[in-house]
């Protein structure tokens, strides 16, 4: 009889503890969410830029060493994007970066390369002031800009910023613009 009286202790929780721990989590998770949100946009910012100081380098090889030809980068921004399409001119047809890549450009103008942004991904190019409007070309052979100072502004949604600039002579170089810091990278 004194062996039925002697309790064992449960091996379970109870309900209030799970609760606890829950209330818990969640004020965790509620702390960690905007943080982790800026650096996964930092990180799209970064990528975007990347991308676009690669293809610039591209075009500026392409002028000098592959075609033996002007090329050109048209950029476009959209409702709905950012693009940019590398071509190399011909006399007639026009080159629209909002097009699907592969079929940006029309007529003899021969695209090499066409990237979108869509904006749901949180990241805009802006363009600098220049003439022509919105673009830039690499002569050839010398593989030189046709503009100095020109530069793309990619931005994000959550006030990331960096800044693909373009000397005179062709060198593409990413900095961080006016009261901007983003790691690693040099200020403006």
């Amino acid at each position: 009889m004194l062996a039925k009286m002697i309790r064992r202790p449960s091996a379970g929780v109870t309900l209030t503890e799970v609760m606890v721990v829950l209330a818990i989590l969640g004020v965790l998770l509620g702390l960690g969410a905007p943080s982790f949100a800026d650096m996964l946009n930092r990180r799209r910012v970064q990528m975007v830029a990347e991308t676009l100081s690669n293809d610039l380098a591209y075009a500026r090889a392409e002028a000098g060493l592959g075609r033996n030809q002007n090329v050109n980068i048209l950029f476009e921004q959209a409702a709905s994007m950012s693009c940019y399409t590398i071509f190399v001119a011909g006399v007639f047809g026009n080159c629209s970066c909002s097009r699907p890549a592969g079929a940006a450009c029309t007529s003899i103008k021969v695209e090499l390369r066409t990237v979108q942004v869509p904006s749901s991904m949180g990241v805009a190019m802006t363009v600098s002031d220049v003439n022509p409007p919105n673009q830039i070309s690499f002569v050839a052979p010398r593989m030189t800009s046709s503009t100095d100072g020109f530069a793309v502004t990619v931005a994000g949604v959550r006030g990331s910023k960096l800044q693909v600039q373009v000397n005179a002579m062709g060198r593409v170089s990413t900095c961080v613009p006016t009261n901007g810091s983003f790691s690693g990278v040099p200020a403006c």
